[in-house]
């Protein structure tokens, strides 16, 4: 395993910020020591480094090897070493020449006064090896690759991978591309995607084989239901699992290797995650229809879907913090961040954390269901959907209205969906010239009537008089119809009032109407009649 510690591409830093698996590939930038342009001696660390690389771009290993600070008894492999050499820069490290010192002396500030540090590397061993260059005497002076780093040549090499399979390709497939993929590792990785579906496709549909036979002698039909409905999470599974094998044997540098196996895991992960989304909506769907047959669906309407809502946004969060984690960002440390910075995010989510422990106290108390009829402060509607955030109401006008839960919860509710029985309430204004007789006869021929619905409720119904008004004498009328079906009472209640009207005109009496009598007085003798007004 290799790891690059200081030296990176300067074109492409945008893909660091934008994911902390790109800088498992190794892409960042460090800015150059000279702020101000410099003048490059031709026997500067970086004219040596770019040296060394033109002649290995042009397959010159003679040439390359002259950078090379090979002993005495390995000259003979001086060629292989250059050739090695360039390999592991070119999968490990993505050199910039530009970042080391075009001086003559080299970077002096680095408190190394024979060498140049060009980056520190992981071993075969898991301990860190540099990566030098150091300058030798002259004349000319000129700038090699130490003897330390000739002998870790091989051991960088022969962590690369199969170094059979590498030096016997084509040359034009050993052309790096893309995040120091080799080409002929881009082909396999092309290759394996399609291999993968296939062989999700075929163990998916061997597993549903196998299991659907099991299925089909079972009594219930819970078994089929969720054979079916985990084909797509099994074979996004089978897939991801079966890619780290299939990865492996393109032996992929340890940074794109690292990236895979970051992307398998997840894909792995979003399969389990997707399952335990189809088995909430699995439940939920039997739930209701439980509820159904026994009577309480409109109490299922309102709880499970709430529930599942529940279920599903604390899936995605626990989803979310697994994928962040996998993918290298510290959640441990975010979540510590959260916890300092507390008061700030109960602050900032203080309404959304209110809409939500309101969606739960309308859920606890069962202030309402889906399909209740319901005054709430200024809002009348039917109730259409409750959410973890708001309600909607379903207005007489056929308008939509949401309103937040938290605020909901501290409404003055009225549920019209509870009631046991419907209340008829009105007032008989009879005229003043009708006897009390009368009255008393058609008080009680209008209980009577009331009293011979089917639909009364026996236990309180009371017509009075109750008031004499300046235009009439008052009958209040109450009583209760056992129905909570509303287009049911309008009919009932049409009925009774055209029946107290015939009451009152069998009656002998009138109905009254606002009016004032005017009585003119004058002197003795000179009568005048009243004059109505």
């Amino acid at each position: 395993m290799l790891r690059m510690r200081s030296l990176r591409r300067a074109l492409l830093p945008l893909v660091l910020v934008a994911s902390p698996a790109a800088a498992q590939l190794g892409f960042g930038s460090r800015p150059p020591q000279d702020s101000v342009p410099t003048a490059v001696s031709p026997a500067s660390p970086r004219a040596a480094l770019q040296a060394f690389l033109r002649h290995a771009n042009a397959a010159d290993w003679d040439g390359a090897a002259e950078f090379l600070a090979v002993p005495t008894a390995q000259r003979e492999r001086a060629p292989l070493l250059a050739r090695r050499l360039k390999t592991v820069i070119d999968q490990r490290l993505a050199l910039d020449a530009n970042t080391l010192s075009p001086l003559v002396s080299g970077d002096t500030l680095d408190g190394d006064l024979t060498g140049d540090k060009v980056a520190d590397l992981l071993g075969p061993t898991g301990r860190e090896e540099s990566l030098r260059l150091v300058r030798v005497g002259g004349p000319p002076v000129r700038w090699v690759f130490s003897q330390a780093t000739v002998n870790h040549v091989d051991g960088w090499f022969e962590a690369l991978g199969n170094p059979w399979v590498r030096e016997r390709l084509p040359a034009t497939l050993m052309g790096e591309g893309p995040f120091n993929v080799y080409w002929w590792q881009w082909i396999g990785l092309g290759l394996a995607i399609p291999v993968l579906v296939l062989l999700a496709w075929g163990l998916g549909a061997l597993l549903r084989t196998l299991l659907g036979r099991i299925a089909r002698r079972t009594v219930t039909d819970w078994d089929d239901v969720l054979l079916e409905n985990l084909r797509g999470p099994f074979r996004l599974w089978a897939a991801a699992l079966a890619g780290g094998p299939v990865f492996a044997l393109l032996e992929l540098n340890p940074r794109a290797n690292a990236f895979v196996a970051a992307l398998t895991r997840g894909l792995a992960l979003i399969a389990i995650f997707w399952a335990l989304l189809r088995l909430i909506r699995i439940a939920q769907t039997r739930l209701q229809n439980a509820a159904w047959e026994t009577g309480q669906g409109a109490q299922a309407r309102t709880l499970v879907p709430l529930l599942g809502n529940f279920l599903r946004v604390t899936l995605a969060i626990i989803a979310l913090l697994v994928a962040l984690a996998q993918f290298g960002y510290p959640v441990g440390t975010l979540l510590a961040g959260l916890g300092i910075g507390g008061i700030a995010v109960a602050l900032a989510a203080q309404k959304t954390v209110e809409h939500l422990f309101g969606s739960v106290s309308l859920a606890a108390d069962k202030a309402f269901r889906v399909g209740d009829w319901v005054r709430a402060g200024t809002t009348e509607g039917e109730v259409q959907r409750i959410g973890l955030r708001s309600t909607s109401f379903r207005t007489i006008d056929r308008t939509v209205v949401r309103v937040p839960n938290g605020r909901l919860a501290d409404e003055r509710i009225e549920t019209f969906g509870e009631r046991d029985r419907i209340l008829l309430r009105t007032d008989i204004d009879l005229t003043y010239d009708t006897a009390p007789e009368q009255i008393q006869r058609i008080r009680d021929t209008l209980e009577e009537a009331l009293r011979a619905h089917p639909k009364i409720w026996p236990d309180a119904v009371r017509v009075h008089v109750v008031a004499f008004t300046d235009s009439a004498v008052r009958l209040n009328v109450v009583s209760w119809f056992q129905t909570t079906d509303w287009t049911e009472f309008l009919q009932i209640r049409h009925d009774m009032l055209l029946q107290f009207m015939r009451i009152v005109g069998e009656g002998g009496a009138h109905f009254a109407f606002p009016s004032r009598t005017v009585y003119h007085v004058t002197q003795p003798g000179q009568g005048t009649p009243p004059v109505d007004g």
